[in-house]
């Protein structure tokens, strides 16, 4: 877990744009439920503050003319056991005292009386005018890959069933393909996308970003990192999407997102790297039906 943590002044990251808020670290040692081997906070991302529901709210509502659409997502899943009910109240109370489009991402999936209780939260939202996107995030497919993303995390399977029940409760669909791996087939994308389709509005891809002989590099390149990995990395770069002040190593993705974004194209699924850019295609599109 970084040593590199916010504080109660600035609990969470704003960005003119977007407010990114979590439950925060499960406790001091442990930042969340599950262990990706690719999780940021293993080195210099910055772990959000730990506050209650109430607490959380009432920055967002302090804070709201800085943004104009929220993401519960950032250092940890909000919405994997045992913290689920915790991060559905977070939900239900955000859309009870706020107007703003919703952005939730999860790799963990739901009871049935859970996705009731998504339904319902979803449907009140909805009424207000703004919109709810529910994100799941599956970085890859095949088993030989599988300890990227270790148990207990459910599935691929599993999470490709639950994108298409927040599609039937009501959701906008996305996909965080995140980040895309230099260690995954390609081909593994395009398997997920299909077995979703058509359930599914937006995919999202990432880049890689790693710091030089950390936890991250460790854990994702057991066997090191090959020569033909090592010339498509670019040193000592800064995050865009967050203001930590650490120098990250990051894979260049280029042929992997021209991959999956010719596929998104054949099946009709809006693709970007970033989310932003993302739901602007989507607003656009609803605005020419």
């Amino acid at each position: 877990m970084s040593k590199v943590k916010r504080n109660q002044g600035t609990p969470f990251y704003i960005d003119g744009n977007r407010a990114m808020v979590s439950l925060g670290p499960l406790n001091e040692n442990v930042y969340c439920c599950y262990r990706c081997a690719f999780c940021y906070v293993q080195d210099g991302f910055m772990s959000y503050a730990k506050l209650n529901v109430s607490e959380i709210v009432d920055f967002l509502v302090k804070n709201r003319e800085r943004y104009n659409i929220i993401y519960i997502s950032g250092d940890t899943d909000s919405f994997a056991p045992p913290r689920t009910q915790k991060g559905i109240e977070l939900l239900d109370e955000i859309v009870k005292a706020i107007d703003c489009d919703i952005t939730f991402t999860t790799r963990s999936v739901f009871s049935d009386f859970e996705y009731e209780q998504l339904s319902d939260i979803i449907k009140r939202h909805k009424k207000s005018g703004f919109k709810f996107i529910a994100g799941s995030s599956i970085t890859r497919y095949s088993e030989d890959t599988a300890y990227l993303e270790p148990a207990p995390i459910p599935s691929p399977d599993d999470r490709i069933q639950h994108i298409k029940k927040m599609k039937r409760v009501g959701a906008i669909t996305m996909l965080g393909l995140r980040p895309f791996l230099p260690v995954v087939n390609m081909h593994d994308y395009t398997t997920i996308l299909d077995k979703i389709y058509p359930d599914l509005d937006i995919a999202l891809g990432e880049c890689f970003y790693f710091i030089r002989n950390g936890s991250i590099q460790e854990r994702v390149f057991p066997k090191g990192i090959s020569e033909d990995i090592e010339k498509n990395i670019v040193c000592g770069q800064r995050m865009e999407f967050d203001d930590n002040e650490s120098l990250w190593d990051i894979w260049n993705s280029k042929e992997y997102e021209n991959y999956v974004a010719k596929h998104c194209k054949k099946l009709g699924i809006i693709f970007a790297m970033h989310s932003e850019e993302a739901l602007e295609e989507y607003n656009r599109l609803c605005q020419k039906r």
